[in-house]
């Protein structure tokens, strides 16, 4: 069945350890060499992405700083546009309440002036008309109709001249 033959395993051996010496001289080095290389491309590589990493987070955490101090810079602004716009509001309020009061004394004052005005013209035309008819009146005797008529005629003689006394 099965035989040991001593020669062929001591050949075996032989020629393993001779293959093993001689692919350590000439493979073995240049695969590990290759390997240690590709370990330390890779060690490299993780350190880099780390920095990348620390150096994104720190870009991240600035940007966020930024970002509140421009919202609160936002909101400050905001709040003193707000003030100014009602102090605003609160001045040309005040100044349309002086103007409509100064507007409101001058308008009665005008109307006081010409309701004078017009008291004063009514009381001319009245005693200018007093004194035409009576200086009808004396100019002749009257009968009632006669009176009656003279006043019709001052009448349209006002009308005719717009109220003006002659």
């Amino acid at each position: 069945m099965l035989e040991l033959h001593t020669g062929l395993i001591a050949w075996t051996v032989i020629i393993f350890v001779l293959l093993l010496l001689i692919l350590r001289k000439v493979a073995w080095k240049p695969i590990v060499g290759a390997l240690e290389e590709r370990t330390k491309h890779i060690k490299d590589s993780l350190e880099k992405a780390e920095a990348a990493q620390r150096a994104a987070e720190n870009a991240r955490a600035e940007y966020e700083a930024m970002m509140a101090k421009a919202s609160k810079e936002a909101q400050e602004l905001i709040a003193r546009g707000r003030k100014a716009a009602e102090g605003t509001r609160d001045e040309i309020v005040a100044k349309a309440q002086v103007e409509s009061e100064q507007l409101r004394q001058r308008t009665i004052r005008e109307i006081d002036l010409a309701r004078q005005k017009a008291l004063e013209e009514i009381k001319h035309t009245a005693a200018q008309l007093s004194v035409d008819i009576a200086g009808k009146i004396i100019g002749r005797s009257l009968a009632a109709r006669d009176h009656q008529d003279l006043i019709r005629q001052a009448l349209r003689e006002m009308q005719v001249t717009g109220g003006e006394p002659n």
